[in-house]
């Protein structure tokens, strides 16, 4: 093997190493810019619960839902989804001064209104991220001093310890 093919095989590999890189490259970028995506999503909807928040009468309080978790395990989607509507809806009417919003995972953001329900999809991919839109919400809450008038309704042990943690601090 010569010198010439001994550089060109350095060069291949060097060529094959920048491949990789570049695909690497575009795999990160890609899932940031999801991650950029559900950011944008995540902060519209944290300004509009801020301003529920805000606007919420004296002695009324802000249920948070964590939508997929609470629901039941039976039944197609639209059952479950329905299902954890009609609880929030049967809040409201027992507590009139309360608003709820609950917070489903989906792949598509949405929100719908109905009074005082408020139902939203996070949009975008990967995990938790109803989680993820609760705890910031809360977050904003605690820096507004109204951490203390925010329920939130899950079945989600790590996030139940998590808005233990936010609300404490």
């Amino acid at each position: 093997m010569g010198s010439q093919e001994i550089m060109i095989g350095a060069k291949l590999a060097r060529l094959r190493e920048m491949k990789d890189e570049v695909a690497r490259l575009k795999a990160e970028n890609s899932a940031l810019k999801a991650e950029n995506a559900e950011l944008n999503a995540h902060r519209d909807l944290a300004i509009v619960a801020a301003a529920d928040l805000r606007d919420l009468p004296e002695g009324g309080r802000m249920v948070v839902v964590d939508g997929w978790n609470l629901a039941n395990w039976k039944g197609n989607a639209q059952e479950r989804r329905r299902g954890v509507v009609e609880k929030a809806k049967r809040h409201l009417e027992e507590h009139p001064l309360d608003m709820a919003w609950i917070v489903f995972d989906g792949s598509s953001e949405n929100v719908e209104c109905d009074g005082r329900l408020r139902v939203s999809y996070t949009g975008g991919r990967g995990p938790q991220r109803a989680d993820r839109f609760i705890c910031t919400f809360l977050r904003m809450a605690r820096y507004r001093g109204d951490a203390g008038r925010v329920d939130v309704w899950t079945r989600d042990k790590p996030l139940l310890s998590q808005v233990r943690r936010i609300v404490a601090v």
